[in-house]
């Protein structure tokens, strides 16, 4: 589980350090951006939840896009959390957020395929079950 953490952490890291190089979001010191990964993952473990939640009817309406921007919020408000971490306008979170999501599940789906096991059910019968 702290491996796992870890592991995430890192994606985070390095997914915040891209969007740094491509949007006009940027950083002080590389410490921001490990401080700034943290925050993401407490936000987006307690307080995401609560907002997806709140804002429901709009989400089931948009047919989930509205989940776009309120991960752009998340980013947004994120320098009011780490002070050595820049977000210059909204439409740079909502960018920045967008990227952020495609880098993070890019390398999370990479995780879940190198984590899938074969178990051999029966070894006389040659079937398989995949876990």
């Amino acid at each position: 589980m702290i491996m796992r953490l870890l592991w995430h952490w890192a994606i985070l890291v390095f997914g915040l350090y891209l969007i740094t190089l491509i949007t006009p979001i940027s950083f002080d010191a590389p410490k921001d951006l490990a401080w700034a990964a943290l925050v993401l993952i407490l936000v987006n473990t307690f307080i995401k939840p609560l907002l997806i939640l709140v804002s429901l009817p709009l989400v089931v309406l948009t047919l989930g896009l509205f989940l776009l921007i309120i991960n752009a919020i998340i980013l947004y408000t994120l320098p009011d959390f780490v002070t050595g971490f820049h977000v210059p306008n909204f439409l740079s979170a909502f960018f920045g957020s967008i990227l952020l999501s495609l880098i993070t599940g890019l390398f999370t789906g990479y995780e879940k395929r190198l984590s899938v096991r074969r178990v051999d059910a029966n070894p006389h019968s040659g079937k398989v079950i995949d876990i």
